[in-house]
This record gives structure tokens, C-alpha cells and sequence, in this order.
């Protein structure tokens, strides 16, 4: 019974566990989306809030750029069947998760000044995302449906200190929430000799919390050593967030007449406490105008995961079979390199770009509520100048995740190791409209 109580919340607080690189989400505006988000270097809009915030000393007057990216991911796991379930003999049999789409957001707005000032405020989904499975497949009691937001509110302050150096730096307000289901099937229990009692199929696990507000900072230089040549660098500091949640159980038994305890009070509903650190995150990037049309952009970004080493929760109640956890993760930092270039014709932008980036879980502590793996990205994208004010941005990005074969060290409620392989790949469009006054 502890067995079972305790793979289940664990999971649970696996929420974050791998988005490819993490549980980061790097799709935030459509134009550097189609640059394979090599935009350090250059930031030449609002966006620069997220990438570079020294960028916005580029920008003249007021500018609004805003949209939204519709992100499908696809997850195949093959291995062991229900039927076959037992600790020594796997089978694999294939499931793929449920078809749905994840829609991350952006805003900026900026203003810059004649003094050489720049103020803007951004609003976007940095981390996130997550997964459903069916709900009766193999790992049910790991995971059906998970899902992590979070908010960053960034006023941006930037300053250009002479004509080839700006900095910048801002200010972070979050806000999150976390949603997790799963369900599990609750065996026969023995509770004194001759008396068991009853087990219950199919009990629905639902943990939803909101997180704390959190805060943090982040900070950008930009550096124009030629006329053709940009160099930028930007940090944003880790933050810890606490989420606070609620714990309900579904489709428990009534607890039967003469019995001292019943499921309800093995499986104690309630709240709960658990926290989840955004890592530190530091880029750098160079663009370089090699004609009057074409600008050619590399991005190296460092991603410092190595501050999640585990996940520790903390119930209100507990019990004999309930008790608070503590969840192994020895995440690792991960390199990403991001390669991209856009041509312009007349009103026109094509843009291309390449990604590698690197997944910072090892996979024997991956679970499937959001596996991933290392992965390569192909990225493509148009603009268009509507008007001398108005722009719009399109763009369209493949990832393709690395086969992985977990050697896991999660288990099933049966004690069998949840060993397998998975196999992810993820579709992405983006768009955004740009206006400067």
C-alpha cells in the first residue's frame, strides 16, 4: 500500500519532469521562432524583453508586438502490456498519447526615449506544457494528464551608454499553477487476520495548486563593435516556486460497515505542499549583416538545471501508508546551439534555422507525464511589413527528440521498473503581429 501511495505522489511532483530541454518553453515570438530563436545578438523588436532586454535601445518610439504559439506535441512509449505486467517479464506493446494542442503567449510593449532610455514590460510562458495518455494504458498510475504554467510579468529598463554598447536589466513577477491526474487501482488490503479490505479500480488521483509568487531578475548588454557586427548577452536568475495544492481522490469505496478504516482514511484527500525550481538561464549571441539583405545569427545558451536534484513534498496529513516525499532528480546543466538567418526582399523577411539542444534528465528517473530526450530543430519562417507600422510574423518549427530506452528506476505498483522506449516528436506554429508608433 505505501508502495502505491508513494510512486503516486512522486509522480505527481514530476510534473516538470522533461520537456526535451527541460520544461522550458523558447517560443516567444514568431520572428525569432523562424531564426531557431538565435535572436541575442540581434533583438531588433519588443521580443528583446525575453532575449536580450539591452536590445531595446534598437528600437525608436513605441512599439506593441503580441501572439501566441500552437505547440502539438506526440509521445509514443512501448513496453510492458497490463496483461503482462510482472517484475521479471516485460512485453512491449505501444501507446501514444492524446492529441492536444498547447498555446504559450507574448506580449511586449517598449518605449524609447532621445536620452538614449528604454522602458518595456513583457508578459509570457517561459516553462510549461505537459502531456495526456490514455486513461486506461499501462502508466496510468504515473500519469494521464499533466500540466505546468507559468506567468513572467518583466518590466525592462535599458540604457544605451554610447553608440556601439547598451545594458539593461528587469525585474520578474510569476505566477503558476500545476495540474496532475492519474489513476490507480487499489488492491485488497489486509487490514488483521481475516480481514481485508476491498480493493478499488480505476481511483482518479487529481492534484491542481497554484504556486507562490515568486520573483527574480534577469540583465543584458548588447555590444556593436563594427557596423555589421552585434554581440549580446543575457541572464535571467533562477527562481523557486512554492505551489500549494489540493489532493482529491475519485471513486474510492464507502468504507464497509464493521471495518475500522476504509479507503478514505488510507487515502487521505487534503492540501499540499511542494516546490519546483525555473533555473538560471545565460545566452549568447552574435548577428552579423553580411549583405544589405541577408543577417546571419548563432545563439549558445547555457541552462543551469543542476540546481534540481530532487522534489520534496509535504502533506498536512499522513498516515501509516501516506507519509511526506522526497523525489530524486539529478538533473544535469544542459548546452543548447541555436543557428539561424533571415533575408529581406522589399516587405518581405524568409527566415531559416537550426537548433541542437540537450535534455538535462537522466532517463532513469524519467517518467512519461512529459518525457523527452535531446533533440534537433528545423525552423522556418516569413514577415510581411503590412504597413509602415504594422508587421506580421509566421512560423513554423519541427523537433525531433532522439530515441531514448529508459534503463528507469520508477516503478508500477506491480514493482515492475516502468522500462521502455520512447519516441517524441513536436509540431509548432507561431504568430505575431508587431505595431511602432
Amino acid at each position: 500500500m505505501k508502495k502505491i501511495l508513494t510512486l503516486s505522489f512522486i509522480c505527481i511532483l514530476m510534473v516538470g519532469s522533461t520537456y526535451a530541454g527541460g520544461f522550458q518553453t523558447g517560443t516567444q515570438n514568431a520572428r525569432a521562432m523562424g531564426m531557431g530563436h538565435a535572436f541575442v545578438g540581434m533583438a531588433t523588436d519588443a521580443s528583446a524583453i525575453y532575449f536580450n532586454p539591452a536590445g531595446l535601445t534598437n528600437l525608436k518610439g513605441t512599439n506593441i508586438l503580441f501572439g501566441s504559439t500552437f505547440i502539438m506535441p506526440k509521445v509514443k512509449f512501448t513496453g510492458p502490456t497490463p496483461a503482462t505486467v510482472t517484475p521479471t517479464t516485460p512485453v512491449a506493446a505501444t501507446t501514444e498519447t492524446v492529441a492536444r494542442t498547447f498555446t504559450p503567449i507574448n506580449f511586449y510593449a517598449s518605449h524609447s526615449m532621445d536620452n538614449g532610455l528604454s522602458f518595456g514590460i513583457g508578459v509570457f510562458n517561459p516553462y510549461g506544457l505537459g502531456s495526456e495518455w490514455p486513461s486506461t494504458w499501462v502508466g496510468k498510475s504515473l500519469a494521464v494528464k499533466t500540466e505546468l504554467r507559468t506567468f513572467y510579468i518583466n518590466p525592462t529598463v535599458a540604457y544605451k551608454v554610447t553608440e556601439s554598447l547598451s545594458i539593461a536589466a528587469g525585474f520578474n513577477y510569476i505566477i503558476s499553477n500545476v495540474q496532475f491526474y492519474q489513476v490507480i487501482d487499489i488492491p485488497t488490503i489486509p487490514l488483521a487476520p481475516g480481514v481485508n479490505l476491498p480493493g478499488a479500480a480505476n481511483v482518479g488521483v487529481n492534484l491542481e495548486g497554484n504556486g507562490k509568487a515568486a520573483y527574480t531578475w534577469n540583465v543584458g548588454f548588447l555590444l556593436k563593435p563594427t557596423n555589421t557586427l552585434s554581440l549580446g548577452a543575457a541572464y535571467r536568475h533562477s527562481a523557486e516556486i512554492t505551489f500549494n495544492g489540493d489532493l482529491v481522490f475519485s471513486g474510492l469505496n464507502a468504507k464497509p460497515t464493521g471495518f475500522p478504516v476504509g479507503h478514505s482514511d488510507l487515502f487521505p484527500a487534503g492540501p499540499g505542499v511542494a516546490k519546483l525550481t525555473m533555473p538560471w538561464d545565460l545566452r549568447f549571441g552574435a548577428s552579423w549583416n553580411a549583405s544589405d539583405n541577408l543577417t546571419l545569427n548563432f545563439d549558445l545558451q547555457y541552462v543551469g538545471w543542476s540546481s534540481y536534484q530532487e522534489l520534496a513534498a509535504d502533506f498536512e496529513k499522513n498516515t501509516a501508508a501516506w507519509a511526506d516525499l522526497k523525489s530524486i532528480k539529478s538533473w544535469g546543466n544542459t548546452v543548447t546551439f541555436r543557428f539561424g538567418g533571415e533575408y529581406t526582399m522589399n516587405d518581405w523577411a524568409f527566415r531559416a534555422g537550426f537548433v541542437r539542444d540537450g535534455s538535462p534528465s537522466p532517463s532513469k528517473y524519467m517518467d512519461p507525464s512529459l518525457p523527452g530526450a535531446d533533440r534537433s530543430e528545423f525552423t522556418f519562417g516569413v514577415g510581411y511589413q503590412i504597413t509602415k507600422t504594422i508587421r506580421v510574423d509566421a512560423a513554423y518549427q519541427y523537433i525531433s527528440f532522439d530515441k531514448i530506452v529508459t534503463d528507469s528506476a520508477v516503478r508500477l505498483p506491480t514493482g515492475q521498473y516502468f522500462n521502455g522506449t520512447y519516441t517524441n516528436s513536436t509540431n509548432l506554429f507561431g504568430l505575431n503581429f508587431g505595431f511602432n508608433f
